[in-house]
């Protein structure tokens, strides 16, 4: 190491930082080999028809919804450019999981690089905190989604917009538009960032907010999807922000935890925000910018959690980083030697690593049960795999849940559904389907074939086995014939 050129030694702290992480994410990916997540199995699906059919890619696959062939945006297009290279393996589910290693392995490094960029003493101890933090935090990085990315982002704009390199800031705004449609954190971190230079030096640094706007604007304009994309990031994502109450049955990510579980699954992300507080007082808020940054940043991102846990993914890494600039400065003037010299110092370190050491292996440990948990990935693949075999190409098929999508479009794009993804938007495109859908799916019409033929154009209908309401109708009718079924779906055909 000592022969290495100097500008070379900070990368491999950097690399072991990526291994490391990519090692522990893996044990935990492998614990089943189900996919984390039901969307996973559509994501890694659309990076395979994008190295298939580029881009923009056809997606005829949800007609009746506002994702069909006129208005499907792909809100994770670099996402799945990529999963490309992953697609080569011949197992999906294997790629899906080995692109959601690779991807987190980033986010944990750029956690780790930043720390380093910023000579936060003991980045190892703090990357260790951040894997303890949240079990929940650890589920959400093994999904084959982009949240992984948007932390990555989100920590290098931290850098850019404290270092003011507004073009920078710019690009990678771009990027993170093509790459999710989480892209509106960055503005509420560019908001952040103007609010702590305001404070800290008494200037508006307004061009913080002009280089992500334009960043932003870049991306939804020069992009394969253009102008949909606008109207599609305001039917996703408004409505579930600030909604008062959903107007359907949305995924469980979208609601709050019960309070008892969110300290359960995260304990060590709520400590932190609270040690954070503890080790800072108001005359830092007003001199140290990184500080007040990231205490802004952790409080807003608490308050996300309480309406919606898919907040998860930021509130524990940002709740480590603030507590590491709060305490940055005790520990740079506290050298370890010192404290290692009194025997309080030694029963404090060796109780902490204890402690740190069970809240880490407590964390592994439960995110592996829930992947164990998952639904199992063959679960929709012989029904899938009999329906591409016996209709003909493009029949639309009625699925009796939105969230079954994802694993029927991963074993066939032979067909069409009625829905997927999200079933809003199934409703906002026709609301008085949307009602008809849901009464039909949840038993409430005796006989729904001529329903199902005449509004939706579906001769065949594929169900898991848990609509029992919708079966007992099904099973009554005469109109009802049962053409395939396992232990998890069942095929009628409509006669």
């Amino acid at each position: 190491m000592e022969n290495l050129p100097t500008k070379a030694r900070p990368f491999y702290p950097l690399a072991a930082a990526f291994f490391v992480s990519a090692a522990i994410l893996s044990y935990i990916q492998f614990a089943a080999p189900n996919i984390p997540d039901h969307d996973g199995y559509y994501h890694i699906k659309m990076a395979e028809l994008i190295r298939t059919s580029g881009l923009p890619t056809p997606f005829p696959y949800l007609p009746f919804t506002i994702l069909d062939e006129k208005g499907y945006t792909d809100h994770h297009m670099l996402l799945h450019v990529i999963q490309v290279p992953f697609t080569f393996l011949k197992d999906l589910r294997f790629a899906a999981k080995l692109s959601a290693i690779f991807c987190s392995a980033i986010a944990f490094a750029t956690f780790f690089w930043l720390l380093r960029s910023f000579r936060i003493p003991y980045p190892w101890l703090w990357l260790v905190l951040l894997f303890a933090s949240s079990s929940a935090f650890l589920y959400r990085m093994s999904m084959p989604r982009a949240p992984s990315l948007s932390l990555a982002f989100q920590f290098i704009a931290f850098y850019f917009i404290i270092k003011r390199h507004f073009k920078s800031l710019a690009l990678l705004c771009l990027i993170f538009v093509w790459t999710y449609n989480a892209f509106p954190t960055v503005v509420a971190l560019a908001l952040i960032g103007t609010l702590v230079f305001l404070v800290t030096e008494r200037r508006f640094e307004y061009k913080i907010l002009l280089a992500s706007g334009i960043g932003i604007a870049a991306g939804l304009v020069i992009n394969p999807y253009f102008p949909r994309d606008i109207l599609f990031l305001w039917n996703h994502i408004v409505p579930k922000i600030f909604a008062a109450k959903y107007q359907t049955s949305v995924g469980s990510e979208w609601y709050p935890y019960r309070t008892w579980s969110l300290l359960t699954l995260s304990p060590v992300a709520v400590s932190s925000y609270i040690a954070g507080l503890f080790f800072s007082n108001r005359e830092e808020w007003k001199s140290d910018t990184p500080k007040l940054f990231w205490f802004l940043t952790a409080s807003m991102y608490l308050l996300l959690l309480l309406k919606s846990r898919r907040f998860v993914e930021y509130f524990p890494p940002s709740a480590i980083v603030f507590l590491a600039f709060a305490t940055r400065n005790l520990l740079a003037n506290t050298s370890f030697e010192s404290v290692m010299r009194t025997v309080t110092g030694k029963i404090g370190i060796f109780t902490g690593t204890v402690v740190l050491s069970m809240f880490l292996a407590t964390a592994i440990i439960q995110v592996r049960q829930v992947i164990r948990d998952a639904q199992e990935s063959v679960a929709y693949k012989a029904g899938a795999e009999w329906l591409a075999q016996n209709t003909p190409p493009g029949s639309i098929v009625f699925n009796t849940d939105w969230d079954d999508f994802p694993m029927l479009f991963h074993y066939n794009t032979h067909n069409r559904y009625i829905v997927g993804l999200d079933a809003d938007f199934l409703r906002l495109k026709n609301e008085q389907l949307f009602r008809e859908y849901e009464r039909i799916t949840r038993g409430k019409v005796d006989d729904p074939a001529d329903l199902i033929l005449k509004d939706f154009h579906s001769q065949f209908v594929i169900t898991d086995q848990r609509h029992k309401d919708f079966i007992k109708k099904a099973e009554k009718s005469k109109r009802f014939k049962k053409r395939f079924s396992d232990k998890y779906t069942i095929v009628y055909e409509i006669l």
